[in-house]
């Protein structure tokens, strides 16, 4: 990704089923609402006009580093302060408390987590981290699976909403979200951490950092082992006692830069992780005699590679500015789960997805006003599985052997017009070896009313997610001579969406609130179907109306002392039947309370409230309504000196007992403490 600043040559990196707690949310939103009164006085005495300009900068909207108050796009930013401050370990605590995403972990640490952005599908969020694409193309329906992503070197999360294909491709109907690591700094200086708690969880990272005149870098390593609980609730195991689902990760991270010359850099990114997950795959059924509740040894092994190397040269005096990159990417998952009877599921499957892309992109800076983009991307990707899963006698076979093409061009536009209009018009076109050509477009602008800093902003753009290896090329028999046999005649699934909102900020941006309406409606919809001798595959036969609010208010009423909330209200739902789309809540509220009472202490409140969605039930694959949740953290930290800091964090506060997704439990109240070290 590109790191030029928006407007300005860019120059060398080397010089740049639920019981909610009685009163907890009333009690959180009271405090709120007292914190945004004491601050209202005095802001209704300031002048408007008081307001900052938002100047923090941000890459994934434009790929261009622009400062965010110049962007139309709505972008929330967590940070490598934010992550320590609320010691998040993983990337799917992180983004619980976005606005306009709901987080939908089956289980503890290490269990299947998605992603909804919007209120689109799972698979409609393209995650990237470094630059690098992190979905699996041996994923059936190609969506991330978040339980693997842990913070480890992260520097900063760029979440962006909204439809994003024109820029990069596939898979961003709902928005992107970007991860990248910590570039190295100044001297050599690293950190370690330890941390234990409840259900024997063990977590330690230590990483590593610095520059010199011509080099940075960055290393960083990440180990976590628990015991975890079952994932399986007690209303479903039949009497049978919970077994632990246990889950253990090494994650490993590597950046480095090194500037050739003036006009030259090079820059690699890698990462490695291999985790190992205990699962709970059936439920033990009475009827039939079948399946076991606590299964001890399902289990999920997975090794994930994601690498990427590029070369930034600036060149006709700091006109152009050209990258060209490569990334690659493998992915291996393999389930094993041996019979402890007859009549339980015997596993031996494994699925090989990886993904070369080779990408050239241009800057043009030809009069102040204007940044031309023009891109050139081309990547192929592999899909390898095999193996069968045996249902007590029915055997379902793993055969796929596929790969696809897709070759792009891209082109943007970011224009600015004096110290008030800016914004991005872009167009993109792709062409695919399996579903053809696709073009999208999007046109993002924002006003700033210069005596107020009132920002209007608003967006249209289109976006389109490309069926799966999978889904188009995939083959699963099984004993009765049936099979499920992928349709190389899909059509991409399509998007149109807009989004208008404002925002306003006082007293110094002491206080800041804002609200932003959106609307998509996403076409031809991919859905499995059956023929009459139970043969199935996948048709283009659906389409999904999605419309909401996202709100906000922001509040520092004293130095020590900041509240935020967000509001999310979604309604998704099937166009042709009106019923409601599963797992998106309609109403999700978010409080961040942060308070540091002196210099070397620092303790933070998060709420999070989700309400009115519907599940598939785990037991009869029926429609049901999910029960309302309420979660709080607690987490606390103080810096003993320069280098020592002890940390501690209660999570679920209240032992709220939920269900994400229905059938798979959250984990309960957890107890956890440890100390960091920096040099």
């Amino acid at each position: 990704m590109q790191d030029s600043v928006r407007g300005v040559r860019p120059t060398s990196d080397r010089n740049n089923k639920s019981r909610r707690p009685v009163g907890a949310l009333p009690a959180a939103i009271g405090l709120l609402m007292a914190c945004a009164t004491i601050a209202a006085a005095p802001v209704l005495a300031e002048q408007a006009g008081n307001a900052r300009e938002m100047d923090d900068l941000v890459v994934t909207a434009t790929r261009l580093a622009t400062p965010r108050g110049e962007l139309a796009s709505s972008v929330t930013v967590i940070t490598a302060e934010d992550i320590q401050r609320r010691q998040y370990r993983s990337v799917p605590q992180a983004l619980r408390s976005v606005p306009g995403l709901h987080v939908v972990q089956s289980g503890g640490p290490g269990q299947q987590t998605s992603v909804f952005m919007r209120g689109a599908n799972s698979n409609h969020t393209l995650v990237l981290i470094d630059g690098v694409e992190a979905s699996d193309p041996s994923s059936p329906a190609g969506a991330v699976d978040f339980s693997n992503l842990w913070l480890d070197n992260v520097e900063r999360i760029e979440i962006v909403r909204g439809p994003q294909s024109t820029l990069y491709g596939s898979d961003a109907i709902g928005g992107v979200i970007h991860i990248t690591t910590r570039r190295g700094q100044g001297d050599l200086n690293g950190t370690g951490k330890l941390e234990g708690g409840s259900d024997n969880t063990f977590n330690q990272q230590a990483s590593a950092s610095g520059s010199t005149d011509r080099l940075n870098y960055s290393f960083g390593v990440t180990h976590i082992d628990t015991d975890g609980d079952s994932v399986t609730p007690a209303r479903l195991r039949n009497g049978v006692s919970a077994e632990d689902d246990n889950y253990e990760n090494w994650t490993t991270s590597a950046r480095l830069g090194i500037a050739l010359s003036d006009t030259l850099d090079v820059n690699f990114f890698g990462r490695y992780i291999d985790s190992e997950t205990d699962l709970d795959p059936e439920l033990f059924d009475p009827a039939f005699g079948g399946g076991t509740t606590e299964d001890r040894d399902a289990r999920l092994d997975q090794t994930e590679y994601l690498l990427r190397g590029e070369a930034k040269a600036q060149l006709l005096d700091g006109l152009w500015e050209a990258t060209f990159s490569t990334s690659y990417t493998d992915y291996d998952r393999h389930n094993r789960n041996d019979r402890q009877s007859p009549t339980e599921t015997l596993t031996r499957t494994d699925f090989d997805g990886d993904k070369l892309k080779f990408e050239l992109k241009n800057d043009f800076y030809p009069v102040d006003a204007h940044i031309l983009t023009l891109g050139l991307e081309t990547e192929k990707e592999n899909m390898n599985a095999g193996g069968f899963s045996d249902f007590g006698g029915f055997i379902v076979g793993e055969q796929t052997d596929a790969d696809a093409r897709n070759n792009a061009f891209y082109a943007q536009d970011q224009f600015s017009y004096g110290d008030s209009l800016f914004g991005t018009i872009g167009l993109r076109y792709d062409d695919n070896d399996d579903f053809g050509s696709e073009l999208t477009y999007r046109l993002a602008p924002v006003y700033v009313h210069p005596k107020t800093g009132t920002r209007l902003k608003g967006s249209v753009g289109t976006g389109f997610k490309a069926p799966t290896l999978f889904q188009t090329d995939g083959f699963s028999p099984n004993i009765f001579g049936s099979f499920y046999r992928g349709n190389p005649d899909l059509d991409p699934e399509k998007s149109l969406g807009w989004e208008i909102g404002v925002e306003q900020a006082l007293w110094n941006e002491r206080l800041s609130f804002g609200a932003t309406w959106f609307k998509s409606d996403i076409d031809d919809l991919m859905q499995v179907v059956f023929d009459p001798s139970f043969n199935s595959s996948y048709e283009n036969i659906d389409q999904a109306d999605i419309r909401g609010v996202e709100a906000f208010i922001h509040s520092q009423p004293l130095e020590v002392l900041a509240v935020r909330l967000d509001y999310t209200w979604t309604d998704a739902e099937d166009d042709d039947t009106g019923e409601p789309l599963l797992r998106r809540p309609k109403h999700k509220l978010d409080v961040d309370v942060e308070l540091q009472p002196t210099s070397r202490a620092s303790i933070n409140l998060t709420v999070n409230y989700v309400a009115d969605y519907t599940d598939i039930s785990r037991e009869t694959s029926g429609i049901i309504h999910g029960d309302d949740y309420v979660v709080l953290d607690l987490v606390a930290g103080y810096d003993l000196n320069k280098q020592w800091r002890i940390l501690g964090r209660i999570e679920n506060l209240t032992d709220e007992h939920y269900e994400p997704a229905d059938g798979f439990q959250a984990s309960d109240r957890g107890l956890f403490a440890g100390a960091e070290l920096s040099l």
